[in-house]
């Protein structure tokens, strides 16, 4: 890495200009091939909670050995936030050779692109190859960049759409009809989940509104909703019966979909299929059979958010988009 003598600072709007889905599935998944070769560092999360204001904040450092970038991102996640976004990140980019923090960005929308190229991933690895019907529940930020990056691994036909606020479901509909392809938004969770071949989950809620009962066979799950102790997405019995990889084990136990069933014993480390690394390294085979209902439970790791960031640096640098600061 070159030597830097000052920090390149990226607004909201100018990451937008660099960042493109495609690519941020490209650097998503060789964070995942570098982490499944033990060429990565993920130390935990640190979490804050304000319980008083229904929120958290988190850090998240990630080391890339071999793409030889570090950083830090904190990110909040306030689901009752009426004048700010719920989810708000920043990103500080630093070289491994010389500590130096060579950029800070916002990174707002590289979290939903990240988290959305994860979700691609998975869909494209434990999906039936012929899944053409999606449903989301939940239609805000994350839904949005779910379905552009699952567009990317799967040739969609029908989209389903459930979310308690009318305008959010209308425009993730009206989003989707513009890539022409049906969507339908549904009142009844009970009548949308058994039509599918995808089911995408982006709530942050604590008493699980998928039912067992409505789940088909050869049903994929990305459980994007769950990112801290305590919220569950997915009845457990679903997590029970069904192939599960997660992201990372140690902080899906403690955050993730997993983390209610495995709190209460109810399932094991046994139980779960793999880490998400592990099939893209090709250590463990994807879906095995069309009649498996699989889960990805996505906590979202910091290599994501580094590998992804040092993309949109990269391209920032040759747009020249940015402002260069003197921080040290």
């Amino acid at each position: 890495m070159n030597n830097k003598d000052s920090v390149l600072k990226l607004s909201g709007d100018e990451v937008k200009k660099c960042i493109s889905i495609s690519e941020t599935i490209d650097a998503v998944e060789s964070a995942f091939s570098e982490f499944g070769r033990g060429k990565a560092q993920i130390p935990s999360k640190i979490y804050l909670f304000f319980d008083k204001y229904n929120g958290d904040y988190r850090s998240m450092p990630g080391y890339l050995e071999e793409e030889n970038v570090a950083g830090c991102k904190l990110v909040n996640s306030h689901p009752d936030n009426d004048d700010f976004p719920t989810v708000m990140a920043l990103l500080v980019l630093v070289d491994p050779e010389t500590g130096f923090p060579f950029c800070l960005m916002d990174a707002t929308e590289l979290t939903a692109y990240r988290t959305g190229a994860a979700g691609a991933i998975a869909t494209k690895n434990l999906s039936r190859q012929n899944s053409k019907k999606i449903g989301f529940v939940g239609a805000g930020v994350q839904a949005i960049t779910q379905f552009k990056a699952i567009t990317q691994v799967r040739e969609l036909e029908e989209a389903y759409i459930y979310d308690l606020s009318d305008e959010a479901a209308k425009n993730l509909k009206g989003i989707i009809e513009s890539e022409r392809i049906n969507a339908s938004i549904c009142q009844n969770l009970e009548n949308l989940v058994p039509k599918l071949d995808i089911l995408v989950t982006t709530t942050p809620v604590k008493d699980p509104i998928i039912k067992e009962k409505w789940i088909t066979e050869g049903t994929h799950i990305n459980a994007i909703g769950a990112d801290a102790e305590g919220k569950q997405e997915l009845e457990s019995d679903i997590i029970k019966d069904s192939m599960v990889v997660v992201d990372q084990f140690e902080p899906a136990s403690h955050a993730g979909e997993i983390n209610v069933p495995f709190q209460k014993g109810m399932i094991s480390e046994d139980d779960i299929y793999g880490e998400l690394s592990e099939i893209v390294t090709k250590n463990k085979e994807g879906r095995i059979d069309d009649s498996e209902v699989t889960i990805f439970d996505s906590t979202g790791l910091a290599i994501q958010d580094v590998s992804s960031g040092y993309r949109v640096y990269k391209n920032a640098i040759k747009k020249g988009v940015g402002e260069k600061i003197d921080l040290i």
